[in-house]
C-alpha cells in the first residue's frame, strides 16, 4: 500500500511538474502610464507570417488589459517558447505603440515603467526576468525613432557615396545598420533571437531612412531627378534584393511595410502598369494564405492612391482568394465606400455649434477635405490645390467645400481656422466633435491620413475617392477642378 502510494505521488509530483513546465506564466507589469486606458497585446508565432489585419482588429481579439492609475499586468497563457510581441496602450480611443516587434520568451517577467515620457515614451525603465532582452530591443528602436544618439559610422557602401544619396542622409541608415549589428552580436542571446532582431531592424531602418525618402523625393517630370533616385534604387538593389525581399520569410509587419514601398519603387521604374506590376508581383511572391494577407495588406495601404476602377478589380480579385472571414468582412466594407456607393451618415459641428448631416448637403457636389491642425501637407495641399478650386467655383452654388477638421480640442480647431492656412472664409467648417480619429465617419470613410479628400455627389453617393482624381498626386489644380465638373453633369 505504502509503495503504491509513492508511486502516485511520485506520478502526482511528474504530472504538476509537466503542467508548470507547458503553462506559461509571461507577464508585463505596466505602472507609470497614467495618460492610458488600457494595452492591447497581439502576438505572433515564428512560424507564420504576420498580417496587417490584427492592427485593426486587436480591441476584439482578446488580449486587452485595463490600466488603472497608470497600473495594470498583462499576462499570456498557452504562448508558445518565443513568439513576437506587439503592445498598443490606448487613450480615449487613440492608439500609441509601445512595443513594436519584439521578440520574447514565454517565461519573461519584467516591470516597464514609465518615468514622465515626453515624447515616444522616451523616459521608459525596464526591469525583471528577461529585462535585457527588452532593453536592448527599446534602445534599437530609440536608434531608428530618434530617442538616443549613436556613433557615426563611415559609410562603406559605395552606392551611399553620391551627392545625391547624402542629400538624403543615406549614411545615417548604413551608420544605424551597423551600431545595431554591433550592439546585437555582441549579446549573448540565442541563435533565433539574434536572427529575428537583425533581420527585422534591417526592415525598420532601410523603410524609414532608404525607401520612404526614396519615394518622397520623386518629383513630377524631373527626368534627371528620376535617373538618380533609380540609380541608387538599383545600387541597393544589387546589394540586398535577393536577401531583402524573400516572399517566404514569416517576418514582421515591418517586412510587410518594406515589401510593399520596395515593390512600389520597382513598379515606378517599370514600364508595365503599376497596379498590375505589383499585383504581379505579390503574386509571384506568395501563395496561399501569405498571399492573402499581403495582398490585404497592399490594398489597405493603397486604398486611396489606386484609381476607383483599378481598386474594384483588387478587391474582387482578393474577394475570390481570400478564405478568412474576418477579412472578407473588412473588404466587404471597402467596396462599400467605392464609387457609386451611398456616401455614409454623419453628424459634424461647425463653429457655432449647429449640428451639420448628409442631409443638409444633399442636391450639391460636395468636396470634403479631412485635415489636423500641424498637417504640413494639409496646408500645401489647401494652399496649392483646394483653394484655387474653391476660387473656380466660387459663384456656382451647386458645388459646396466642407473642411472638416479632426483636431479633439475645439480651441486648437479654432485657432486653425482663423490662420486661413487650412481653409478659407468660403468653406463650410466642421468638426468631428471632439472624437477625432474615433468618430464613426472616419471610421467608416477608413481614413488613416492626411490630408484625406473625397467628393460627394448630388444624390448623396460617392463620386470619387482616389488621390488621383482629387489632385493629390498632381502638380496644380486642373486635375480636382475638372474632377469637379464632370460630377456636376452627372
Amino acid at each position: 500500500m505504502r509503495k503504491k502510494i509513492i508511486i502516485l505521488f511520485i506520478i502526482l509530483c511528474r504530472t504538476l511538474l509537466l503542467e508548470a513546465q507547458n503553462k506559461s506564466n509571461f507577464t508585463i507589469q505596466l505602472k507609470g502610464f497614467d495618460s492610458y486606458d488600457k494595452a492591447v497585446v497581439t502576438v505572433q508565432h515564428l512560424d507564420e507570417h504576420a498580417d496587417v489585419l490584427k492592427n485593426e482588429t486587436e480591441l476584439i481579439n482578446g488580449n486587452i488589459f485595463p490600466l488603472e492609475g497608470g497600473v495594470g499586468t498583462i499576462k499570456l497563457d498557452q504562448v508558445p517558447n518565443n513568439f513576437i510581441l506587439t503592445v498598443n496602450l490606448y487613450s480615449r480611443g487613440t492608439r500609441y505603440g509601445l512595443i513594436a516587434n519584439w521578440f520574447v520568451n514565454n517565461t519573461d517577467s519584467i516591470v516597464i515603467e514609465d518615468n514622465d515620457s515626453k515624447r515616444n515614451f522616451d523616459r521608459i525603465s525596464i526591469n525583471g526576468r528577461g529585462s535585457a532582452l527588452y532593453e536592448l530591443q527599446y534602445k534599437l528602436d530609440g536608434i531608428v525613432g530618434n530617442r538616443i544618439t549613436y556613433p557615426n559610422y563611415p559609410t562603406t557602401l559605395d552606392y551611399f557615396t553620391s551627392d545625391f544619396a547624402r542629400s538624403f542622409g543615406y549614411d545615417r541608415a548604413v551608420d544605424m545598420n551597423i551600431e545595431v549589428g554591433r550592439l546585437i552580436n555582441e549579446t549573448g542571446f540565442d541563435s533565433n533571437c539574434k536572427k529575428w532582431m537583425l533581420t527585422n531592424m534591417f526592415y525598420k531602418i532601410y523603410t524609414a531612412y532608404f525607401l520612404k525618402p526614396l519615394i518622397l523625393s520623386f518629383v513630377s517630370n524631373d527626368l534627371e531627378r528620376t535617373r538618380a533616385i533609380k540609380d541608387v534604387f538599383n545600387q541597393f538593389k544589387s546589394n540586398y534584393g535577393n536577401g531583402a525581399v524573400p516572399g517566404n520569410m514569416k517576418l514582421s509587419t515591418d517586412y510587410m511595410l518594406f515589401y510593399l514601398l520596395y515593390s512600389k519603387l520597382e513598379a515606378t521604374f517599370s514600364e508595365e502598369n503599376k497596379v498590375e506590376y505589383q499585383l504581379h508581383k505579390l503574386q509571384t511572391d506568395f501563395k496561399g494564405e501569405s498571399l492573402e494577407k499581403m495582398a490585404y495588406a497592399y490594398l489597405s495601404r493603397t486604398f486611396y492612391q489606386v484609381k476607383g476602377a483599378d481598386r474594384l478589380n483588387i478587391l474582387n480579385w482578393m474577394i475570390s482568394i481570400t478564405k478568412s472571414p474576418m477579412r472578407l468582412v473588412k473588404l466587404e466594407e471597402m467596396r462599400a465606400i467605392g464609387a457609386g456607393m451611398p456616401f455614409p451618415d454623419f453628424e459634424l459641428t461647425d463653429l457655432k455649434g449647429k449640428r451639420w448631416t448628409k442631409n443638409d448637403l444633399l442636391g450639391k457636389v460636395v468636396f470634403f477635405d479631412f485635415y489636423y491642425t500641424g498637417c504640413g501637407n494639409c496646408v500645401t495641399y489647401f494652399k496649392n490645390k483646394v483653394s484655387k478650386a474653391e476660387e473656380h467655383f466660387r459663384k456656382n452654388e451647386d458645388v459646396v467645400f466642407v473642411s472638416v477638421s479632426i483636431d479633439k480640442n475645439f480651441e486648437v480647431w479654432r485657432r486653425s481656422v482663423e490662420s486661413e492656412k487650412y481653409n478659407s472664409e468660403h468653406s463650410l467648417k466642421l468638426y468631428t466633435n471632439g472624437e477625432g480619429n474615433n468618430h464613426v465617419l472616419i471610421k467608416n470613410l477608413r481614413i488613416n491620413g492626411y490630408p484625406f479628400p473625397i467628393l460627394m455627389g448630388k444624390n448623396g453617393l460617392i463620386e470619387t475617392s482616389d488621390n488621383v482624381n482629387l489632385g493629390i498626386a498632381s502638380s496644380s489644380a486642373e486635375t480636382l477642378i475638372k474632377t469637379i465638373e464632370k460630377s456636376l453633369i452627372h
